[in-house]
């Protein structure tokens, strides 16, 4: 059986709509790498926008496949949800993934960047990140939702270590999407 992150079981900051809730808290251009056949000019606003909105979008449709997941899951299928989940926030894709440091299932969802770790702090507050930056060359908007154990009791039926936890906040979904 595959490991889950940290952040699998969550109900997002706010369940009802995540459509523009990650409102920037850190939204100037900053330089991952560099391209040489790619240009260092920033995007404009409204390429920016647009892959906002296609983030957004993104996280939509990621928390209505998580919380699919919380309704269906007990402890007798938990090894299914939790492959099948294991397999959507599979390491490479790298568009979505699930980041945490309470003893992730896998050892892959620790922070791979300064985004993820920034992200991470903010969620470990229970707040949203966001940034537009380059990564590889390519201008991305990326977005960290701040996720919690303390929304969805099935959350331990995958992880036993979130039991007693004094802070719920336990990891982030982040997602990104290219600027073009």
């Amino acid at each position: 059986m595959k490991r889950l992150s940290s952040g699998l079981c969550v109900v997002l900051v706010a369940a009802a709509s995540f459509t523009g809730c990650a409102e920037p808290q850190a939204n100037q251009p900053a330089t991952s790498s560099s391209s040489a056949e790619l240009t260092s000019q920033p995007p404009s606003a409204a390429s920016v926008a647009v892959a906002n909105d296609v983030a957004d979008a993104m996280v939509d449709r990621i928390v209505a496949l998580l919380f699919r997941e919380f309704a269906v899951t007990t402890p007798e299928n938990a090894a299914v949800g939790s492959e099948a989940i294991s397999n959507v926030f599979h390491d490479r894709n790298d568009t979505m993934r699930l980041v945490g440091d309470v003893d992730p299932l896998q050892a892959t969802n620790h922070p791979r960047d300064q985004f993820e770790q920034d992200a991470l702090a903010a969620a470990k507050l229970g707040n949203n990140y966001t940034r537009t930056e380059r990564v590889n060359g390519r201008w991305m908007v990326r977005k960290s939702i701040a996720v919690s154990t303390g929304f969805s009791p099935t959350c331990v039926h995958c992880h036993s270590n979130f039991n007693g936890l004094a802070n719920p906040w336990v990891g982030a979904l982040m997602v990104r999407a290219e600027v073009r």
